[in-house]
């Protein structure tokens, strides 16, 4: 399925700078307001007080009249913000193509996107040959030194007086050139990373048994190639898979831990993969702790295979409905890249003629049921971890697990960012932005909605719990 289903943390990403066409702000925000107002599923029930929203659209009019390019796209957001749906976000037009291209290329782009400094950029460059320095790096005994890749750069590694540089080799992002400094590494831990735009994020990193640099905050992590790294590719891989969040470990002689921290679909078979590797172990578990917090969603089909050991009936739910746009019936079947997608979209497109503006429930039933095969074995309790990065799909399947009779939520209230669904990326008239934006709502609404209240715990864990993982073993224990 093409279709991008959109994670918060793709909305970080909108927030990495590009150069831009020139920009007429009053004629952006008009083109904004007049795609949110007509094609956006929530427009009239985030809109109930219509004095305070026109009064509030009008200020913002006037304000881009007089307004920089660089500052339109903070005025642009602003408008967005009053719709309180974190599905909802402005992406800068180069940089969609680049997560496009990246996304047919199966290639993770590394997650440049928190607390950057655009004031403070790089510039400096190492002073080397790259033959010099593949000379070097043989004789070294040091394990930082050497030749590191990440799934957009290939950098080089060298010690300058106490602390590491890490300049370009080779890079994904044409902005960065041969000898560039991608990163500093200091001796407190400490690193100075240069985001994709040059400008300055300061983290921290980890060196993995030699083998594997991890910055923690932007979650980047590079692979030793030269010299040949201690790990062999399997364990490089097992050790990604746990930096990531994706992991089974056995705590007690009693109770288990899956961690799953996407349910984005480039991880789908991961997950399906380690469901499947440790299917043994989770049967003959007494007890299982799922943890999905910070879990900021991706797709529902993430999470299929985790159901059949948690769930002790089918789980009843309700459908959504689409909001019927031109935008819609034109772009739907795009959504799909395999026959039989696309042969549903064609289906869609049929229940949507005549009823242009009109909310259509392609499910045909209010109600739908989920029938799940349930495991012969499976653990006799669940604990679900969620916290407040709880999001999206990680929101659905807390959910759906609520339903099963042997499972508790532990944590705390979610994000709250699943009335909504299934952001999609749309042209708007402007050169410069795409507008991403939720094509459905749920029939959940107005009765029980959930965006910006989250879905709550069962047993909430206030912040005297430090260790949530800890408190779930005494509480499925004893």
């Amino acid at each position: 399925m093409k279709h991008i289903i959109i994670t918060m943390l793709i909305l970080g990403s909108a927030l990495i700078s590009f150069s831009q066409s020139e920009c007429n702000c009053e004629q952006e925000l008009n083109l904004l307001i007049k795609k949110m107002e007509s094609e956006y599923p929530g427009f009239k029930e985030k809109t109930p007080d219509k004095r305070m929203y026109n009064t509030f659209k009008e200020r913002l009019i006037i304000k881009s009249q007089n307004i920089s390019a660089t500052d339109c796209f903070d005025l642009l957001n602003d408008y967005l913000s009053f719709f309180r749906d974190a599905h909802i976000f402005l992406i800068r037009t180069k940089e969609f193509q680049e997560m496009k291209e990246a996304r047919e290329n199966q290639d993770s782009q590394t997650n440049e996107i928190q607390d950057s400094q655009p004031d403070k950029k790089s510039e400096s460059k190492v002073d080397n040959t790259f033959d010099d320095f593949y000379k070097y790096i043989y004789e070294t005994k040091d394990e930082l030194e050497g030749v590191w890749s990440s799934s957009s750069y290939k950098v080089g590694i060298i010690k300058k007086e106490n602390d590491y540089q890490g300049f370009i080799i080779e890079a994904a992002n044409e902005s960065w050139k041969p000898n560039e400094i991608k990163f500093s590494l200091l001796q407190d831990g400490k690193a100075n990373y240069y985001m994709g735009d040059h400008s300055l994020h300061e983290d921290s990193y980890e060196l993995i048994e030699g083998s594997i640099l991890a910055f923690k905050n932007i979650s980047s992590v590079f692979i030793k190639e030269l010299p040949k790294p201690k790990l062999t590719e399997n364990e490089i891989k097992s050790k990604l898979d746990k930096i990531e969040g994706f992991y089974f470990t056995k705590l007690t002689e009693r109770t288990s831990l899956l961690c799953i921290s996407s349910f984005d679909d480039a991880h789908v078979e991961k997950i399906e993969k380690l469901v499947s590797d440790n299917q043994n172990a989770i049967e003959n578990s007494e007890n299982l702790i799922i943890d999905i917090r910070n879990n900021l969603g991706g797709t529902y089909d993430a999470y299929d295979e985790i159901l059949p050991y948690i769930i002790t009936n089918n789980i009843r739910g309700v459908g959504s409905e689409f909001l019927v746009t031109q935008t819609l019936i034109d772009g739907v079947e795009d959504w799909f890249d395999d026959e039989e997608g696309k042969e549903m979209a064609r289906s869609w497109i049929k229940m949507f003629e005549g009823k242009m503006g009109e909310f259509v429930n392609t499910d045909t039933a209010d109600v739908l049921v989920k029938e799940i095969e349930i495991a012969k074995k499976s653990p006799k309790q669940i604990a679900v971890l969620v916290n407040k990065m709880t999001a999206s799909s990680g929101e659905a399947f807390t959910l759906e697990a609520k339903q099963s009779k042997k499972v508790k939520i532990l944590g705390v209230p979610t994000y709250g960012v699943i009335d909504y669904g299934s952001a999609s990326p749309f042209e708007f008239g402007s050169e410069n932005y795409m507008l991403v934006m939720p094509t459905w709502r749920s029939m959940r609404l107005p009765d029980y909605p959930i965006d910006n209240i989250g879905v709550q715990p069962d047993i909430y864990l206030d912040k005297s719990v430090k260790d949530w993982i800890q408190f779930a073993v005494d509480y499925l224990e004893n």
